[in-house]
């Protein structure tokens, strides 16, 4: 079948002169916080008295609800949609589209393919189908696709005009969409790139398939959850009838998170910003939203102070099983500049959200767009599995590496410690380090690589009586990302974990000793 949707869319001072220079300058400093952290008074709950509210009703099984279009308004290999006499064919064994444009069919055809007993079989399928034996496309096939034994339609195959511009599993933008942003305070507190990418995304649905909705949220007090528990009715209402059930979620949450212990914001008090537990504040923000939130994507875009705390970060990851997120994002900076992520935040709208690709294996390709956000933080991903009965996230750090300022993810010093010169260390020297087992019955680890630097600054450690510095960095655990890597830099990912974690069980280590201490004596060397 086949449907036509709308077009395409000061001088020296004295003291009290520079207090009142210093008092007039910070009362004209208006510029909004930028950085996703800072320091805050901790409160253990909300202030005021608790009021019992009812449990959150999860939106399965509710009636009322419009069962949306299930296919897309794109042409899955031109990326256009139809306007004039273009037409879109729609596959008839997933979402998909493919225009008139792409597939040229003969005018004395078009008739034929327009009878309700052809279907339509788009290149994607035909593509996944004959993956190991190769097969002519033929596209259209009467009362049954291939794969149920249906004959083709036309007598010779159907010629392509185009070829994918994406990969060949994407589908563009066909379930209904709803971004959810929610954001302490408001869009005046946190600055974010969340609008922008809304803007973007919502020339995907010209036949009103997405919405933006901003939750700005304060959960303060008990007073201040009720009440925002209350204003959350008319979304959850609205959410409901737009996702129905093939509905996607994409969610973020902006907010500041205390550097000393990793809570996060949960609003303000007598004008001044209050931290509460990362548990506390999720359950009275997110609660409302319990099953709206169910295979959400959701991405954080707080402070690093969130990861640093082992005890903050097992609680957001607990929150995350508990409400069925299907993926979440994270980032390390201890000062986390949400704007920075920019790319990497458009880059995934285009290829989870619009193409439906998954998340973990877009992720490469995620990061080779987003170089300089490497340089400013490492990024999280967690994706929830649900194997063996027991869900569980599997969680997977990626650092940006590059040969001489941060290999393998990890920073070399900016400064020299013994004597601050800066931008004075050697070229790195390569060591590869090999462990031998005084014991018969272990094996011999496998050999590590190290990097050895020195300082080049001729005075290094005089004033101290010292040799000058050196230092050496070690290849942790992990791999470079091979989709992700050019000739000096790339992304490094370490191995995943899992939450909550495996039972530990500890192996032997003693028996094992380095033939080289310090990776200098008898390790082969290469400068590199």
């Amino acid at each position: 079948m086949h449907t036509k949707p709308p077009p395409k869319p000061p001088e020296c001072l004295n003291r009290e002169t520079r207090r009142a220079a210093a008092a007039c300058t910070m009362a004209k400093n208006t510029a909004k916080k930028r950085a996703a952290g800072g320091v805050a008074r901790r409160l253990t709950g909300p202030l005021g008295s608790p009021v019992a509210s009812p449990p959150p009703v999860s939106p399965e099984g509710e009636a009322g609800v419009v069962q949306p279009d299930a296919h897309s308004s794109w042409c899955l290999i031109c990326r256009d949609g139809a306007e004039g006499d273009v037409v879109l064919y729609e596959c008839s064994a997933c979402p998909r589209v493919m225009c008139s444009r792409c597939l040229d069919v003969l005018s004395a055809s078009r008739d034929l393919v327009a009878q309700p007993d052809v279907l339509f079989w788009c290149l994607s399928c035909h593509a996944g189908h004959t993956l190991k034996a190769p097969a002519p496309y033929y596209g259209f096939y009467r009362e049954n696709l291939p794969a149920q034994g249906g004959k083709p339609a036309l007598q010779g195959f159907l010629q392509l005009n185009g070829r994918f511009e994406t990969g060949s599993c994407a589908v563009l933008a066909a379930a209904p969409i709803a971004v959810i942003h929610f954001i302490v305070g408001g869009s005046n507190e946190v600055v974010t790139p969340v609008p922008l990418l809304s803007h973007y995304l919502e020339h995907y649905f010209p036949n009103g398939g997405y919405i933006y909705i901003e939750v700005p949220f304060d959960v303060t007090t008990h007073k201040s959850i009720r009440g925002y528990t209350r204003a959350q009715d008319a979304h959850i209402i609205q959410l409901k009838t737009h996702l129905a059930h093939s509905g996607r979620v994409l969610a973020f949450f902006s907010d500041h998170s205390e550097e000393d212990s990793g809570w996060l914001f949960a609003g303000k008090d007598k004008g001044k910003f209050v931290a509460m537990s990362v548990s506390q504040v999720l359950s009275s923000v997110l609660g409302p939203y319990y099953g709206i939130l169910s295979g959400a994507t959701m991405i954080f875009l707080v402070c690093g102070s969130v990861v640093a705390h082992d005890d903050a970060f097992s609680e957001l990851q607990e929150a995350l099983l508990d409400y069925g997120v299907a993926s979440a994002i994270i980032f390390t900076a201890k000062r986390f500049q949400p704007l920075v992520a920019t790319n990497f935040l458009l880059a995934l709208a285009e290829q989870v959200v619009i193409e439906q690709l998954n998340v973990r294996i877009a992720f490469p390709s995620l990061l080779s767009l987003s170089s300089r956000l490497g340089q400013h933080t490492n990024v999280i991903l967690m994706t929830r599995h649900d194997a063996g009965g027991t869900p569980k996230l599997l969680v997977t750090n990626f650092a940006r590496a590059h040969t001489q300022t941060q290999p393998w993810g990890i920073p070399v010093p900016s400064q020299c410690p013994l004597c601050g010169s800066t931008n004075s260390w050697s070229e790195k020297v390569t060591v590869k380090v090999s462990y031998e087992s005084l014991d018969p019955g272990v094996p011999d680890k496998a050999p590590v690589y190290r990097y050895l630097y020195s300082c080049t600054y001729p005075d290094c450690g005089k004033a101290q009586r010292k040799p000058c510095h050196k230092f050496h960095i070690e290849k942790p655990p992990g791999s470079i990302l091979k989709a992700a890597k050019t000739k000096s830099s790339g992304w490094f990912q370490s191995p995943s974990t899992t939450f909550p974690a495996l039972p530990f069980i500890e192996s032997g280590t003693q028996g094992k000793r380095p033939r080289s201490s310090d990776g200098e004596v008898t390790a082969k060397r290469m400068r590199v």
